[in-house]
Parts: C-alpha cells; sequence; structure tokens
C-alpha cells in the first residue's frame, strides 16, 4: 500500500487550483500519457525532482517550494547540504 507524501498533495492541490485537466497538465509538462500524473498525485509513483518546473509552470504555482518539498522527501540529506549552504550557492551566481 503507498502513502500519499507532501509533495503528493502539494501535486494534487494545485491540480485542483489549476483548473486544468490532468491531460492538460500533462501536456503542457512534457508527458504524453496523463496517466502519470494521477499515479503522481496519488503517490503511487514519485514526482522527478527534474519535472517539478515543468509542472509548477503547468499548474501555475510556484516551483521553489515544490521542489523544497521534493528534496525533503527524496533526497533529505542532498537537501540538508543545499539548505545549509544557500548562502554561499548565490553568491556564486
Amino acid at each position: 500500500m503507498t502513502s500519499k507524501t507532501d509533495v503528493a498533495s502539494h501535486l494534487e492541490m494545485a491540480i485542483k487550483l489549476s483548473g486544468k485537466t490532468q491531460r492538460e497538465i500533462a501536456n503542457e509538462a512534457g508527458y504524453s500519457n496523463s496517466n502519470i500524473i494521477s499515479m503522481m498525485k496519488n503517490g503511487i509513483t514519485k514526482i522527478p525532482v527534474e519535472k517539478i518546473p515543468a509542472l509548477a509552470a503547468a499548474t501555475g504555482v510556484e516551483p521553489a517550494p515544490f521542489i523544497r518539498l521534493a528534496l525533503q522527501e527524496c533526497m533529505p540529506e542532498t537537501w540538508k547540504v543545499i539548505h545549509a549552504n544557500l548562502e554561499a550557492l548565490k553568491e556564486d551566481i
């Protein structure tokens, strides 16, 4: 049995608020099949971090909180390093 994660719930809410169909969002995010969106929002499959900017754009939400949630859930140690070094990273940009 799968359990819905915060990032899956975030996607589900973004979809509801967008007023778009899952097919529209899938197409805009570069997926040929809308079933993958359903699987992501229901926690059946993980949301690939690299697809979050496209999903955020398709649903009209800010990508940064969406990315943060995904990193915290899928790569917590990576997120800790990034978060601890955000200021230094900003200086390099």
